[in-house]
């Protein structure tokens, strides 16, 4: 687990709501507090869909950009909201790519997660295990990615404690 405090908190936040750098991930939740607080489940209800439209869905998950529009929606205005919780999971061929180890996706969910409160944000990375293991090299190898994907998207942060 890595956990990254944000310097640029208005260029991280258009990265992450107006460009595509995390569209292809999938939401776990997101949970945005202004006047109420919106919680929105990742989970999608395949139930709502009929016929071909229910078949073009291979994830159980929706992705970021088809849920990003709504988010924004949701924040826009002149005040800031009070705080926000978005956690997101990262494709298995993105974690792939990104780490360079081949099976890595097989082992679980690596995810990155957006807090957002007191007027500060930090980004959260964390893994989710299918089994149980002592073995820590595809944690640091994502948090490893998660760094180098930040730094190439020009989006400043500083390790934090």
């Amino acid at each position: 687990m890595l956990s990254l405090k944000i310097i640029d908190i208005k260029e991280t936040m258009a990265a992450l709501l107006i460009g595509n750098v995390f569209d292809d991930f999938f939401v776990d939740e997101a949970q945005v507090t202004t006047f109420t607080k919106l919680i929105l489940s990742g989970q999608r209800n395949l139930s709502w869909y009929e016929g071909e439209e229910k078949e073009k869905f291979s994830t159980k998950h929706i992705f970021w950009k088809e849920i990003k529009p709504m988010v924004c929606s949701y924040i826009e205005g002149k005040k800031t909201p009070s705080s926000f919780r978005i956690s997101l999971i990262a494709d298995g061929d993105f974690v792939k790519i990104r780490t360079g180890m081949e099976h890595i996706s097989e082992t679980g969910d690596y995810l990155i997660h957006f807090r957002f409160s007191d007027q500060e944000l930090f980004v959260v990375t964390g893994c989710a295990y299918r089994e149980f293991t002592m073995d820590k090299e595809n944690e640091y190898a994502w948090d490893t990615a998660v760094k180098c994907l930040f730094k190439e998207k020009k989006l400043s942060f500083e390790e934090s404690v």
